[in-house]
């Protein structure tokens, strides 16, 4: 199956899996018959996702925590600004939050980084040929409508296209589907270097808790910062932005 078509796949699964309950149980089902079907182990979609259920349980407690909640009356207190259907929401909202990271981690499975970036450089160059067409086409246009004019007044509508670039001098360089492939590869990334510097504080026995995500977070950025300036650095040895 092309790269593209994947992408696809990955896109509208994340779509269902924020739709209804019915398309999150479609998303996992169709995550799970793809990891079978690709011989992945579907527990190994889910590696690195520790950050997603820090933000799972925000997401059900920004949900569950509302002025207007009824709240929540025993026999003993009353708890206010609980919203029950909130809570609902945000039970319902925190599992759509693992399904387009285990299909993003099935697509990087089986897709190669080399893959994604051609399938998407294609497109690309497709959508840019069919929008470029026209301007040839009214070039054409203008040199049928030149074909019985005066010489003086064909000579100027002739000056006003002799600026125009041909097709071999304007070669479009895919910088979107290089920019698009770039930023789904740094997910991935970032989970692994996530999981190297929690390994690194287990194996310092720092004690686990807000005190260590404080601590992660920094260091995670600053590798991700010098991950991107060495990809910059990359594209630039290879004369991509150059004019």
């Amino acid at each position: 199956m092309p790269a593209g078509l994947k992408l696809i796949f990955v896109i509208i699964i994340s779509y269902f899996a924020f739709i209804s309950v019915y398309g999150l149980a479609a998303s996992i089902l169709l995550i799970l018959i793809a990891s079978i079907a690709a011989r992945v182990p579907p527990h190994s979609l889910l590696k690195g996702s520790k950050p997603l259920v820090i933000i799972s349980l925000c997401v059900i407690l920004l949900k569950t925590i509302r002025l207007e909640g009824e709240g929540i009356a025993t026999p003993v207190l009353h708890i206010p600004y609980i919203s029950k259907e909130g809570f609902r929401a945000g039970l319902l909202a925190a599992p759509g939050l693992f399904v387009p990271f285990a299909a993003v981690s099935l697509l990087f499975s089986v897709t190669t980084m080399r893959e994604l970036r051609l399938s998407l450089a294609s497109v690309e160059n497709s959508l840019v040929r069919f929008f470029s067409h026209a301007p040839r086409v009214a070039a054409r246009k203008l040199f049928k409508q030149t074909a019985n004019m005066p010489l003086e007044s064909q000579g100027i509508k002739l000056k006003q296209t002799a600026n125009m670039p041909s097709a071999k001098e304007k070669r479009h360089t895919p910088f979107f589907s290089l920019g698009i492939s770039l930023m789904l590869g740094f997910i991935p990334r970032f989970f692994e270097m996530w999981d190297d510097a929690n390994l690194a504080c287990d194996s310092r026995y720092c004690k686990r808790g807000l005190r260590r995500l404080f601590l992660l977070i920094p260091l995670v950025a600053e590798r991700m910062m010098e991950a991107s300036a060495n990809t910059a650095l990359a594209l630039e040895a290879r004369a991509f932005g150059a004019d």
